[in-house]
């Protein structure tokens, strides 16, 4: 059977580094006061399109709607739910529901997006995003920036540099947009077709396109930088300057776009090195034109995702997951007919207590579960057995000093308790 190409399955051997992943991100989200909200896999579609094509023109909106993932019913129409393709917009719904003037909501979400890739292939992928709503001030932004490089220093990701572009206001942009509208039409041959569209619907797009002649003309255009009014000017140095004051390393990158329409102001790029270059795992930027468009609220509102998979391959690669300590464990085994209860009876109070146990389902020998037993790295056995429960005692062994002893019925706990601090495992 061919393995489905873009669907994730974590066994055994990579969970336990996405939960160390996952409870590191959210100890840093925590200590900012963040909450976390938990999205449904299932969207409306018609919000979803919605909300992602706000601000696009017809044809780039048209692009942006090919990628959502639609569900089938049954007779083949389509449904009018879709895969979640990301988090914003939800968010944004939520907000406009319970806000209040004033308010500043800071929210976070992680787990699974889905969206069509290359040969409108659905594919699966995990992100992290982080949102603020409700404030506009400079203040907002360097708190979710210094955010998103924190989380990826305590990942142990400490290379991390910032990229920082502005795309300005929506009163910087009217000169921008025509007069890179007018150079794109005076380079036409110099692009390929694709870019050409792209850029001319949207100048602030990520066409992706890796040909050189192409990368040379567009880095030859206008430059929204040159183009900002003095208040978006002034709050981009602010930002510039906090960023630097807290030591995190910046470039300001004019190359750097974005795919959705909807972003204004101050954005950016988390980048990492790899193999001699630059891997982008995660952005944002500001968006606060977008919840008046699609809730009728303005909410100021700035954001930002990371891209769990690439961070994670990143980790495993660089070998920064480090195993947690094994649990304590008691390997609890019956050599007599009938003992069954006793045996879940002992398990159960074993649990009460917090110590892990695994149990043998099945008779063996003394030797087979002694094998069994110290394969899944159990530290203690117990053998239940008819002849030392007449005698109200049964054998608890210790694997690792290989010693073995009778205990008493009524002494269970006390004995295991005091193995385990012997053991260092208290």
């Amino acid at each position: 059977m061919n393995r489905v190409v873009g669907i994730h399955q974590f066994m055994s051997d990579k969970v336990w580094k996405w939960k160390l992943l996952e409870q590191k991100v959210a100890q840093v989200l925590s200590l900012h006061d963040y909450q976390e909200i938990r999205l449904s896999v299932l969207q409306d579609y018609g919000v979803i399109h919605e909300g992602i094509t706000a601000l696009m023109q017809e044809d780039e909106a048209a692009e942006a709607a090919e990628g959502i993932i639609n569900l089938s019913q049954p007779n083949g129409d389509v449904s009018l739910l879709t895969l979640r393709p990301e988090g914003t917009i939800s968010v944004l719904h939520h907000t406009a529901k319970i806000i209040k003037d004033r308010d500043v909501h800071r929210f976070y979400y992680m787990g699974p997006m889905f969206r069509k890739g290359k040969e409108s292939i659905p594919s699966e992928f995990h992100q992290l995003g982080v949102e603020m709503l409700g404030s506009d001030s400079v203040i907002s932004e360097n708190e979710v920036i210094s955010l998103g490089v924190k989380i990826c220093q305590q990942l142990g990701l400490k290379d991390v540099k910032l990229q920082l572009n502005s795309f300005g206001c929506q009163d910087c942009r009217v000169q921008f947009f025509e007069d890179m509208r007018t150079y794109l039409k005076e380079h036409e041959t110099e692009l390929c077709a694709a870019c050409f569209k792209k850029l001319y619907t949207n100048p602030f797009a990520d066409t992706g396109c890796k040909d050189v002649q192409c990368a040379k003309a567009i880095g030859e255009g206008p430059k929204i930088m040159d183009y900002l009014c003095p208040n978006c000017r002034k709050n981009f140095s602010k930002v510039k300057k906090i960023q630097a004051n807290l030591a995190h390393q910046y470039t300001v990158n004019p190359k750097l776009f974005k795919n959705f329409a909807y972003y204004n102001e101050t954005v950016f790029d988390f980048v990492i090195q790899k193999n001699g270059g630059e891997q982008v795992i995660g952005g944002g930027g500001r968006y606060d034109y977008l919840s008046r468009m699609i809730t009728g609220k303005n909410i100021p509102a700035v954001g930002f995702y990371l891209n769990m998979d690439s961070i994670f391959e990143v980790m495993d690669r660089r070998e920064l997951f480090t195993p947690l300590g094994k649990d304590f464990s008691v390997y609890i085994s019956t050599q007599s007919e009938d003992l069954e209860m006793m045996l879940l009876q002992i398990a159960q109070e074993l649990h009460e207590n917090n110590i892990k146990t695994l149990l043998s389902t099945e008779k063996h020998s003394i030797t087979e579960d002694v094998a069994l037993a110290s394969k899944a790295k159990c530290e203690l056995m117990l053998v239940i057995r008819d002849e030392n429960v007449r005698e109200g005692k049964i054998l608890m062994r210790n694997l690792s000093k290989e010693h073995q002893d009778y205990i008493k019925l009524d002494g269970i706990i006390d004995a295991i308790l005091l193995a385990r601090k012997s053991l260092n495992k208290d």
